[in-house]
C-alpha cells in the first residue's frame, strides 16, 4: 500500500515553487518566534548580570528598594550587628549610583552606573577586580566593564593598548586602570567599579554610613533561609534581609513589572505563530482542494479519512521541517547581529529551541486538521 508520506511529499514537491513559498512562510514564523523569545529572555538575563554574580548567601537591601539599579540607602551601622552571629563568616557593603561619563573623544556625556566595592576579597565573582587591589586604592582610579556601549567611546582599545586612560566622571578627573567583564542590561549602558573611598570622592553628598546593598557570607553548612529569619531579628525594620537567588528573581520581576519586556516580545513570538498558521493553512487548503478528484477517488477505492488525514497531516510535518531548520539557523545569525548592534550576548538554548519547534510542529497540525475537513467531505458523487 502506498505511504501516507511519500505520496504528501509527492504532492507538495510536484509544484515547487508553492512549496518554497509554504517554507518560506514557516522560516519567518520560526525566526520570528526565536528571536523574539530570545531578544526577550537576554534582557532578562542581562538585567540581573550583577545580581548573579554575588556570591554571598544572603543580602541586605533598604525596604524602600525595589531595583539595585534605583537602590534606597540604609545605615551602615546594622550591617556590623550581623557578625555577632557564629554563624556569619563576614559582611561586605556596596555603593551604588549614576554618574555622568564624559566621552574623551566626542566631549559628550552618557549614564554610567557606578559600584563602590572593597577589592579584597570581594563577595562578587569580578575576575581580574582583585588583582587590581593596590591600584584601585589610589586616589580616583576606576576600572571600566568591557561590555559597556560604544558610546563612552574606544575606552577597551586604549586601556589594553595603554594601560590606563583619563576621562572625567561627575566632572572629576578619573584614571581608568584596567578592565572586566560584568555585562550591561537595557537599565544601563556601562559600569564603572571602584573602592568605596573612590565612590565617596566621586559622590560627595554620600556619607560613608550610608550604604546601598549588603552582601553576608555565611559558614559552611549554614542554611540561608534559617539564618535570613535570625539574622532579620538583628536588624530590625530598617534593612530587609533576602536570599541570593530571591535578589536575582525581584530585580527579574521589577524588570518585567516596569519595563513591557514579556508584552512585546511575547506579542512577536505570537505574531509568528499566527503568520505560520495562516500561511501553513493556505498552503494545504489549496493542494486538498486542487486534489480534491484524486482524494475522492481514493475514498472511492477504500482509502479511509484516517488515511487522508494521515497524508495531510504528513505534508505539514514536512512543512514544519523544511521551515524549521532555516529558520532556525536565521535565527542564530540574528542572534549575533543582534548582539554586535545592542551590545548585549543572545544565545540559543536547547530549550527554546525544543519549544519553537513544539511550537512549529502545533502550528503546522492545526492547519493540516482544519484543511483536512475539506477532503474528508470530499464525495466521490459530487465531484465526477
Amino acid at each position: 500500500m502506498i505511504s501516507s508520506f511519500l505520496l504528501a511529499w509527492r504532492q507538495l514537491t510536484h509544484h515547487k515553487m508553492k512549496l518554497a513559498v509554504a517554507s518560506a512562510g514557516v522560516v519567518v514564523a520560526v525566526m520570528l518566534m526565536l528571536v523574539q523569545l530570545g531578544i526577550r529572555q537576554g534582557a532578562l538575563d542581562n538585567s540581573v548580570a550583577f545580581t548573579r554574580r554575588v556570591t554571598g548567601q544572603l543580602v541586605v537591601v533598604s525596604p524602600r528598594t525595589k531595583t539595585i539599579f534605583q537602590a534606597a540607602s540604609f545605615p551602615r551601622r546594622l550591617l556590623y550587628r550581623l557578625p555577632s552571629h557564629p554563624q556569619v563568616s563576614r559582611v561586605q557593603e556596596i555603593y551604588l549610583s549614576q554618574a555622568r561619563w564624559r566621552n574623551p573623544w566626542t566631549y559628550r556625556e552618557h549614564p554610567i552606573s557606578v559600584y563602590g566595592i572593597e577589592p579584597d576579597r570581594p563577595l562578587l565573582n569580578l575576575p581580574g577586580y582583585s588583582e587590581r587591589a593596590a591600584e584601585l586604592r589610589l586616589r580616583d582610579h576606576v576600572i571600566f566593564d568591557r561590555m559597556s556601549r560604544t558610546s563612552f567611546g574606544p575606552v577597551v582599545e586604549t586601556v589594553e593598548r595603554d594601560g590606563s586612560m583619563e576621562t572625567e566622571v561627575n566632572h572629576r578627573r578619573m584614571t581608568v586602570v584596567g578592565l572586566i567583564e560584568v555585562g550591561i542590561s537595557i537599565t544601563t549602558d556601562g559600569n564603572l567599579y571602584m573602592t568605596p573611598e573612590n565612590f565617596l570622592r566621586l559622590f560627595p553628598g554620600r556619607t560613608l554610613g550610608a550604604v546601598d546593598l549588603g552582601v553576608v557570607e555565611l559558614k559552611p553548612g549554614a542554611d540561608p533561609q534559617a539564618m535570613r529569619a535570625e539574622l532579620q531579628q538583628l536588624l530590625g525594620a530598617e534593612a530587609v534581609v533576602i536570599t541570593q537567588p530571591e535578589l536575582v528573581l525581584a530585580e527579574q520581576t521589577f524588570m518585567r513589572e516596569n519595563a513591557p519586556i514579556d508584552f512585546i516580545f511575547g506579542m512577536g513570538a505570537a505574531v509568528g505563530f499566527f503568520i505560520g498558521f495562516v500561511v501553513v493553512y493556505q498552503i494545504l487548503y489549496t493542494e486538498v482542494t486542487n486534489h480534491l478528484p484524486q482524494f475522492a477517488t481514493m475514498k472511492a477505492v477504500g482509502f479511509t479519512d484516517g488515511f487522508l488525514l494521515r497524508v495531510v497531516l504528513s505534508q505539514a510535518l514536512i512543512l514544519s521541517i523544511l521551515g524549521y531548520v532555516p529558520g532556525f539557523f536565521l535565527a542564530l545569525w540574528l542572534y549575533g547581529v543582534a548582539t554586535k548592534a545592542i551590545q548585549m550576548p543572545f544565545s540559543m538554548t536547547l530549550g527554546r529551541a525544543v519549544m519553537v519547534g513544539s511550537f512549529t510542529l502545533l502550528m503546522c497540525g492545526l492547519s493540516a486538521a482544519i484543511a483536512v475537513r475539506k477532503a474528508q467531505s470530499a464525495n466521490p458523487a459530487d465531484v465526477f
